[in-house]
């Protein structure tokens, strides 16, 4: 077998640091990438849970052009977001639409046809077990 002849060794102690300061460098890198990618931290949020509220159709996600027995009555109106459009009837808020971010579309893992499963499982994050048990259940 043929032994490599290294004339300067690198001691344990100099490997380690520079191990650990790749490490470091590599973490922080990877750190202010993940920073830039989500556009930074919201200030505050306002989350309008209508849980026996308005329609979404009445309000935030008019269908104007679908036929008329799946439409609401109401009609859209034009908002400070480019092409973003909202009910008649929230006209100041239609105003301030350019701070809004609306959510039209909600997806789910929990396929229980339970409303009140899907509600805890978006607004916590965790799919309910067994025993999560709502009325009607």
């Amino acid at each position: 077998m043929h032994m490599l002849n290294i004339r300067n060794p690198v001691s344990r102690r100099t490997m380690l640091v520079a191990s650990a300061a790749a490490a470091t460098g590599l973490q922080v890198a990877q750190a202010r990438d993940r920073d830039q990618a989500t556009g930074g931290q919201a200030r505050s949020t306002i989350l309008f849970f209508l849980c026996g509220g308005s329609s979404h159709i009445d309000m935030w996600d008019m269908k104007p052009e679908a036929p008329k027995e799946y439409r609401g009555p109401f009609r859209p109106i034009a908002t400070s977001a480019q092409g973003v459009e909202i009910s008649e009837h929230l006209p100041l808020l239609a105003k301030q639409a350019h701070h809004l971010s609306i959510i039209r579309s909600v997806g789910a893992s929990v396929n229980t046809n339970d409303h009140h499963a899907g509600y805890y499982h978006n607004l916590t994050g965790h799919v309910p077990d067994r025993t999560f048990l709502t009325q009607g259940n």
